[in-house]
């Protein structure tokens, strides 16, 4: 195993251990919470709040921005050092500029007119205001903190990052378990702590990035040409980005209008679950990123190639032999999960696992992309396809269709944004369709039959009467999940290499 596939590795090593144990904490934080203010301020905070989920395709962007252009200044072979010290600059200097512009439109809104739009119950209206602000002022504090995140992933620190991470988990449970013994108002002193624990990270965050990267300094100055290419490319980025929220949000808001709201419920469940099996996925084509961008910039081209191909192939079999068990059992594992489960919840997970499966392909092309830097057309076709799924899905509805039916048109929005992904990146990118079809999609639809044997096979053996059978079920699946993909999935070269490594002394 060389230096850089073994980085590949710890790197996801790292990004899995803090993922599972922020997630064990978050799940007890949020359990925490929900007892210490009450259901209704508990949901009250999230609403004021909000305006952090709606401007997550924000956050996304300006992340990816810092990171494509340190990763592609760090893989250059005449780089030159200062050129660090200016990108990250100018890049906290539009993360100020966008947080201060952001910060008070919404705090003029939120004066105005937030009071007469939400429903606060028996809280003062002075309290309500105080938590918004706080809001906004963590919501600011995340923000300037994206230029250092991007820092240490292009410099594949993802120890330290995994670090932080956990560190702000418990920080965050710290402050829970802290607001029963704080003489003041639980929800104004929770939005003050949690403003405080965004502060203490923003700032060691920097001492971190300033102090480990001797190339890397804030400076105050301004680079026009500079500011533009880092703002074009950021603005295009959420373009793509905002694409992915609106068409999710529309298709919520269809279902409300459509069938009311147990069907939110339904792909709330859906949307919950196929996303924490995303996570693994997603961590993977994290630890992948900076190299691909790097290698592109030094234009080792075989090597940036490698990673598309691999990275797609190994999404894929990563997510499906995760996501199996789950689409196979659906009905019996939200059975077990969920004291209720809504109508179409289980077909609507189903669905969307597939789509996520089937996505996890092009994760190493979106990347391809961005390491050019010419994403314009790029974006603004795969994010114009993405946008169809609202009037698609509203015309299908009109026409008497059932609510799966806006679950299928994403599915099949996905797949015509994958195969435009193809075509565009082609035009930045000497990038060969055939060699991918060969190395990626033949593999990838050969074991993809063969699991849908697999499964037919399982359930036809093992019904899943109980819990037991259904743990055999599931274990029967992965591991003849295993064994497809290592003997129809991984070319020789691969599974030798495999071999190796587990009989290795």
């Amino acid at each position: 195993m060389n230096g850089s596939v073994k980085k590949i590795v710890q790197n996801t090593g790292f990004l899995y251990v803090r993922m599972l144990i922020t997630m064990g904490i978050m799940l007890y934080t949020s359990r925490v919470l929900l007892d210490v203010l009450g259901a209704a301020d508990y949901g009250l905070y999230h609403v004021l709040a909000g305006v952090v989920v709606l401007l997550g395709f924000l956050q996304g962007a300006l992340s990816t921005m810092t990171q494509r252009f340190i990763a592609v200044e760090l893989g250059r072979s005449d780089r030159d050092p200062s050129q660090l010290a200016r990108i990250f600059s100018m890049s906290v200097n539009i993360h100020l500029l966008f947080a201060v512009v952001l910060s008070l439109v919404a705090l003029a809104l939120g004066y105005f007119f937030l009071l007469d739009f939400i429903n606060y119950g028996d809280n003062e209206p002075t309290t309500v205001l105080w938590v918004f602000v706080f809001s906004i002022a963590t919501f600011v504090m995340n923000l300037v903190v994206l230029p250092c995140h991007g820092v240490v992933v292009a410099h594949e620190r993802m120890k330290a990052y995994a670090w932080f991470g956990i560190t702000e988990a418990v920080l965050k449970l710290a402050i829970v378990l802290m607001l029963p013994y704080i003489a003041m108002h639980s929800l104004l002193a929770y939005a003050m702590l949690l403003f405080g624990v965004s502060s203490v990270l923003l700032v060691a965050y920097f001492i971190f990035v300033l102090r480990r990267f001797r190339a890397v300094r804030f400076m105050l100055f301004w680079d026009a040409k500079l500011f533009r290419s880092l703002a074009s490319f950021s603005g295009w980025s959420m373009w793509g980005n905002a694409a992915n929220v609106f068409a999710n949000q529309g298709a919520n808001l269809l279902l409300n209008v459509f069938f009311g709201p147990v069907l939110n419920a339904a792909k709330s469940i859906g949307t919950q679950a196929s996303g924490a099996l995303n996570q693994f996925v997603t961590n993977l084509q994290s630890a992948i990123n900076p190299q691909l961008m790097k290698s592109y910039s030094a234009d080792n081209t075989d090597y940036t190639d490698k990673l598309i191909y691999y990275g797609a192939k190994y999404n894929f079999f990563l997510i499906a032999f995760l996501a199996l068990p789950v689409m196979v059992y659906t009905p019996e594992i939200l059975a077990l999960w969920l004291v209720e489960v809504p109508e179409y919840a289980p077909l609507f997970l189903q669905i969307l696992l597939a789509k996520v499966v089937v996505e996890s392909i092009s994760k190493p092309l979106i990347t391809a992309a961005y390491a050019t830097g010419r994403i314009r057309m790029y974006q603004a076709v795969v994010g114009g396809i993405l946008l169809l799924n609202i009037p698609l899905a509203w015309w299908a509805l009109s026409l008497g269709a059932g609510p799966e039916w806006v679950f299928y048109i994403a599915f099949f929005m996905m797949l015509l944004s994958a195969l435009a992904r193809v075509v565009m990146l082609k035009r930045v990118y000497h990038f060969s369709a055939r060699r991918f079809a060969l190395d990626v999609l033949w593999p990838v639809t050969r074991v993809g039959v063969l699991l849908g044997g697999l499964a037919w096979l399982v359930t036809s053996l093992l019904a899943a009467d109980g819990l037991l059978m259904l743990l055999l079920g599931i274990a029967a699946l992965m591991l003849g999940t295993l064994v497809i993909v290592v003997f129809f999935g991984f070319a020789a070269p691969e599974r030798r290499a495999l071999l190796k490594l587990i009989y290795r002394p």
